[in-house]
């Protein structure tokens, strides 16, 4: 993620505008999505330590893996589909356990979009999003339903029912939808849907 790109004082400035324009009609607040490598944390820590007090909501997410794409399959080349998703997710263990800084952590298993093999079985990396899901539950760490899935005509939910249940049953508290939208039609796109499957299939209500 090109840090360098983004005018953040702009950003802010508007936020602000915003927030006094609109402040007897609506609450507006301030946030951003830190998509994290482990290579890329000095940046995000200096990043929070310049804006971090004009910020209500941090999102994170790993989007690359070693400096490489999982969209374009150059993270994924050249491995076994095991390698690939054991990889990707040991870069998420080790990215919370080195950076705090953030609220909730998005769609988990993105890298189940981007797989062309097909679905990895839950089964065979159950320890470790189990590990990742008990370290954002003990720091009280919220986990995104991205209904984004609907989008891409993936099969599950993102992340996955077999992980929304495993975050219930590990006590797991906090659940924040988000639907990647990018483009304004898709603004909220699916919430229903989403809110659905988490009270009728998972056992979880949102507020």
């Amino acid at each position: 993620m090109a840090l360098a790109n983004v005018d953040y004082p702009r950003y802010f400035k508007e936020i602000e505008e915003l927030k006094r324009k609109y402040k007897n009609q609506i609450i507006i607040r301030a946030g951003l999505e830190f998509g994290i490598q482990t290579i890329t944390i000095p940046q995000y820590d200096k990043l929070y330590s310049k804006y971090g007090d004009k910020l209500d909501f941090v999102l994170l997410s790993v989007h690359q893996v070693d400096n490489q794409e999982l969209w374009t399959q150059d993270f994924q080349r050249g491995k076994t589909q095991e390698e690939y998703n054991r990889r990707y997710y040991e870069e998420i263990l080790a990215v919370i356990n080195q950076f705090k800084n953030y609220d909730v952590l998005a769609h988990l298993d993105l890298i189940t979009r981007y797989d062309k093999n097909g679905i990895y079985p839950f089964e065979k990396v159950q320890d470790i999003i189990k590990e990742i899901l008990k370290i954002i539950i003990a720091e009280g760490k919220g986990l995104e339903l991205n209904t984004s899935s609907w989008r891409y005509g993936l099969s599950d939910t993102q992340p996955s029912r077999d992980i929304l249940r495993l975050y219930k049953d590990l006590g797991g508290k906090y659940i924040t939808l988000g639907s990647d939208a990018h483009t304004p039609e898709y603004m909220a796109a699916h919430f229903e849907d989403a809110k659905d499957i988490l009270e009728n299939e998972i056992g979880i209500y949102l507020l």
